[in-house]
Parts: C-alpha cells; structure tokens; sequence
C-alpha cells in the first residue's frame, strides 16, 4: 500500500479544519442529505462527507455504512488534499 505524504500545507490545513469545531460534531440533516443525494445520483450504494484529522478519517455524513471514521493510512481521501 501505498501512503499519502503529507501536504507542504498540512499545519494550516489543521489549524482551519479544528477552527470549525466539526471534528465529532452530531449528524446533520443537510449534510445527511447531500450524501443521500450522492448515492441516489451516482447509483453507488456508499456516499460519505470525510474530514481528514492528524491520524484519521472522520465521516461527518455517510449513506450505506456504520463506521464513523478510519485510519488516515487507509484513506483515500488522503492522497486528495
């Protein structure tokens, strides 16, 4: 496997993303939507709204699964930012 760097970025990139005070935040419905929507539109049974932390993946909406966070080594979403 291979794992994502880390952005040139990364300490602002944290800094913003714990600014928002989302990180373990409850459900929303808009956000619950959005993923619903994206399921519905691509056909895909899996739709998720990912923050990416230091260490992981959290899921701030997810459609078709139960996990609410995985490992950043194991995120996809990590080779994005």
């Amino acid at each position: 496997m291979v794992f994502a760097p880390f952005p040139a970025n990364e300490t602002a990139r944290l800094k913003a993303l714990y600014s928002l005070n989302i990180l373990d935040s409850l459900p929303e419905k808009d956000f619950d939507d959005l993923t619903n929507l994206a399921s519905a539109i691509s056909g895909m049974p899996i739709s998720l709204i990912s923050l990416v932390d230091k260490d992981r993946q959290w899921f701030k909406a997810k459609n078709g699964i139960n996990a609410t966070e995985t490992s950043r080594e194991l995120s996809f979403c990590a080779h994005a930012i």
